[in-house]
């Protein structure tokens, strides 16, 4: 039983604030790229938009964020699997203000991975540069999402959850960018920036050994990113003045890839 125990004590103790980010960054020219819409066919100084998001977090390191005497530091790889809605107001094609609805699904190592669960967020992005077909802008927003694993695996067998006992994951991100508009197309690049948690509700966790009547009490402590800054790169396709569609990959902080579809009213 030892073996597995103290496996458990390493898994566990990566539970906690994260830096880290499952959540696009999107075009620094965004509320410029279109002007008309589907209902409101003339410019205006304000639309809607609506917009659905893939985002794949498939490579990001952790390492412990409080080490502990004689503990040894355990790093590890986390994934974020992202699916969501964004409902856009822009004003003046220069800001959004925009929020998220969706859900999230986090994978730590082989060890845990949860259920697709609600995410919500806002944000906001306003262009501050505009000189001929080049645009710059910043964007910020919060992100956040509840997961309850129901059970771990460790050595090919299932330990189920028996506590009240979920991951609280938040975040807070920042980016600027610069953009380069032509008729149909707009590819862009920008610095990142992230700052975010993935707390535990409690202290331990009591998990149930398979095919046995014990129970056992892990404690839980926080891990933290290695690196906070970050590039993303990307491109926006326009169809005339009504829809877009971008493909986005980040790296350095997290490695990911982002598929986005819109529409503008």
């Amino acid at each position: 039983m030892k073996p597995i125990f103290f496996s458990f004590l390493g898994i566990l103790f990566l539970f906690s604030p994260i830096k880290g980010s499952p959540i696009l960054i999107g075009n620094p020219a965004q509320p410029g790229l279109q002007n008309g819409g589907i209902i409101r066919e003339t410019p205006s100084s304000w639309s809607f938009r609506i917009s659905y998001f893939g985002d794949y977090v498939y490579n990001q390191r952790f390492h412990d964020e409080f080490p502990i005497c004689a503990s040894e530091e355990t790093p590890s790889q986390i994934k974020f699997w992202t699916q969501a809605g964004m409902l856009t107001f822009n004003f003046r094609d220069s800001i959004d203000l925009y929020g998220i609805v969706g859900g999230l699904q986090l994978q730590l190592d082989e060890e845990i991975l949860t259920k697709q669960q609600l995410a919500w967020g806002v944000g906001g992005k306003i262009v501050f540069y505009h000189e001929g077909k080049f645009r710059a802008g910043c964007d910020i927003k919060y992100f956040q999402s509840n997961q309850t694993p129901s059970f771990f695996q460790c050595d090919h067998s299932a330990y189920n959850v028996t506590s009240n006992f979920s991951l609280s994951y938040s975040e807070l991100q920042a980016a600027l960018g610069l953009s380069y508009r032509t008729k149909y197309f707009s590819p862009y690049a920008s610095a990142t920036y992230l700052i975010a948690k993935l707390s535990p509700s409690s202290n331990a966790v009591y998990l149930r050994f398979p095919m046995v009547n014990m129970e056992i009490a892990v404690p839980t402590k926080s891990v933290i990113a290695s690196r906070k800054f970050g590039l993303a790169l990307g491109a926006t396709l326009i169809d005339k003045r009504k829809a877009s569609l971008a493909v986005e990959w980040r790296a350095f902080n997290q490695n990911s890839i982002d598929v986005t579809g819109e529409v503008r009213f």
